[in-house]
């Protein structure tokens, strides 16, 4: 029998040994998916979802059987397979925007479920139960769902998603097979992104560098570079780590071109930015302590790639997409005064999470990148 999860990007090794399981019919009874947002881990858990259960006896999940369709349709329409917590079904993956409100999940959920799994499923052989962001779970309803985790009805099911293992209590974890999904290089997901994604071509062709923007935004998570694909400008807009991207890149620029990255001052025709320009920037994109917070984190990544370009190292890059760009950069300070900056942004942080007053914070930032453009 051939076993095919779709298209889910890497996770070979994890990938054959759930096929095999599926082969041999030897699957646990729960498994907790941990990895980022959009990488994969509610693809994952519908793909072994409709293989478990899928008519076809050559290749499952087939896709074509009623069993497939039901499992596979968005909300799923099969009675025997409940998902919870993950609010937007629609979305791709669970690559939501960071920073999205979501709503833990209960002990009354749980007990709800808890009732359901003891009721005999209806048309499939088993019933499933997709629990997602499981790390989100309140302490009362993690400890509801030890019982029936270790000893589970017959053919019943649970996959757990979540993004940080250590937020469950340790006699969750031991209850469950856990599975990792891997976080990749920048390069990998480039690749197939562009080949297999029917926007990425056009938009790769009228600005290069944005698909490799957004999978380095994605950190590592190939459904998450795939949501800042299909987003529109108010969603990218929205999205903390592209916003404090764009926010670090106007700073950066006006920093190194003037005015506000377009070789345009803001505030009058000089080429060179003023501290006031710089801090009228901070006040844009560093308006509430959350965005002041991501804006100097950015910067500080943006820093320090340019600090290693000026050094001549070789590493992965953190802000930038390539090394074209931090190397011109580079070049037009020096590498003492880039140094400086990554001390004094470091400094910042820490003390925005301890001064309640984020408009001092800004200044300093604007007086610190402005002390970088003079090379003092």
């Amino acid at each position: 029998m051939e076993v095919d999860f779709g298209r889910i990007f890497g996770n070979e090794a994890l990938l054959d040994t759930l096929k095999k399981r599926v082969r041999t019919g030897t699957a646990a009874h729960a498994y907790l998916m941990e990895g980022p947002a959009g990488s994969g881990k509610r693809t994952l858990a519908v793909n072994l979802a409709a293989a478990l259960c899928c008519e076809d006896e050559n290749r499952v999940p087939c896709g074509h059987c009623i069993f497939c369709r039901k499992i596979f349709a968005r909300p799923v329409q099969s009675p025997d397979v409940t998902v919870l917590g993950l609010e937007d079904e629609g979305s791709a993956d669970d690559a939501k925007k960071s920073g999205a409100k979501t709503k833990s999940i209960g002990v009354a959920e749980i007990r709800t479920l808890k009732n359901d799994a003891y009721i005999r499923p209806n048309d499939l052989e088993r019933k499933i139960y997709i629990i997602g962001h499981a790390d989100r779970m309140t302490a009362q309803a993690q400890n509801a769902l030890l019982k029936i985790l270790e000893e589970p009805p017959e053919a019943v099911m649970f996959f757990l998603l979540c993004e940080n293992r250590a937020a469950l209590l340790p006699t969750v974890r031991s209850r469950v097979q856990m599975l990792t999904m891997e976080r990749f290089t920048d390069d990998r997901p480039h690749s197939p992104l562009i080949t297999h994604e029917q926007q990425a071509p056009t938009l790769h062709t009228r600005a290069p560098d944005k698909p490799a923007l957004f999978v380095r935004l994605a950190g590592g998570a190939y459904g998450r570079a795939l949501y800042y694909l299909g987003a529109n400008a108010k969603q990218l807009s929205q999205d903390p780590a592209y916003d404090a991207h764009s926010g670090a890149e106007a700073c950066l620029a006006c920093v190194f071109a003037g005015g506000d990255g377009t070789g345009n001052a803001l505030l009058g025709e000089s080429v060179r930015s003023t501290r006031t320009e710089l801090f009228l920037l901070l006040g844009v994109w560093g308006d509430t302590r959350e965005r002041l917070r991501g804006l100097l984190d950015a910067l500080s990544a943006a820093v320090r790639d340019l600090t290693m370009c000026a050094k001549g190292c070789e590493g992965t890059l953190l802000f930038y997409p390539h090394t074209e760009q931090p190397e011109e950069l580079s070049a037009r300070c020096s590498t003492y005064s880039l140094m400086q900056l990554s001390v004094t942004l470091a400094a910042l942080r820490e003390r925005l999470d301890s001064n309640p007053n984020v408009t001092l914070v800004q200044s300093e930032t604007a007086m610190a990148l402005y002390r970088l453009q003079n090379g003092s």
